[in-house]
């Protein structure tokens, strides 16, 4: 049944629901970061048995369409006693292909160090977690700045795919304020917009922050 909704009130409660789409973005890219740069030092030192399953797992993620790894975890995890709602898939899923995508980013940035710096730590009497803080990290984090700022644009955008199992965001009440007004065209172009303004920007700055790294 249609209903008369004004254009305010379209943007407005999409705004809302874009709002709850961000609202646990940290959490997802914090996970993301922590596990990815775990993962990548984990391979990068070749620990036996641990490097290999990481770099299947990885390559697996990496090489599995989203929606599949949406479904496989919403749908699948049930059959073996694991049951998670809309809210918790989204966040998993998420999490998932960002730690999978951010570790490989992070695994490059280390491979890309020269060696004498290491040296130079161990010199200067620095333990492991030491160079890893004020050596390591530092640089790393500086170079692969850009891709982060890559995967941050992507989880945003794989946030709508999500919304496939029920998950409540932009994509979602797009949906249910097309069924009220009949008029799909300004709904979704409402929400292209809301991405259009979070994520060009986010392009921009990831371009910039390339274009100086290469310097």
């Amino acid at each position: 049944m249609m209903q008369d909704i004004s254009l305010l009130q379209q943007i407005v409660r999409l705004g809302v629901a874009f709002l709850n789409n961000l609202a646990f973005l940290p959490f997802v890219l914090g996970i993301g970061i922590v596990l990815g740069i775990a993962i990548a030092l984990i391979r990068f030192h070749r620990i036996p048995v641990a490097s290999q399953l990481l770099a299947i797992v990885v390559e697996i993620i990496r090489g599995s369409p989203f929606l599949i790894i949406v479904y496989a975890i919403y749908f699948a995890l049930p059959y073996v006693g694991i049951e998670l709602g809309a809210f918790q898939t989204g966040i998993v899923v998420l999490s998932v292909t960002a730690t999978a995508y951010l570790s490989e980013v992070f695994r490059s940035g280390l491979m890309s160090l020269d060696k004498g710096q290491f040296e130079a730590a161990e010199a200067l009497g620095m333990n492991y977690f030491q160079k890893l803080m004020h050596v390591v990290l530092p640089q790393i984090i500086k170079s692969t700045m850009p891709s982060i700022v890559g995967q941050i644009v992507m989880t945003i955008k794989d946030t709508s795919i999500v919304s496939l199992v029920g998950m409540v965001e932009i994509v979602r009440t797009s949906r249910q304020i097309m069924q009220l007004t009949l008029s799909p065209f300004t709904a979704f172009s409402i929400v292209s917009a809301f991405f259009i303004l979070v994520c060009y920007p986010l392009i921009v700055v990831s371009k910039k922050l390339e274009g100086g790294s290469n310097k």
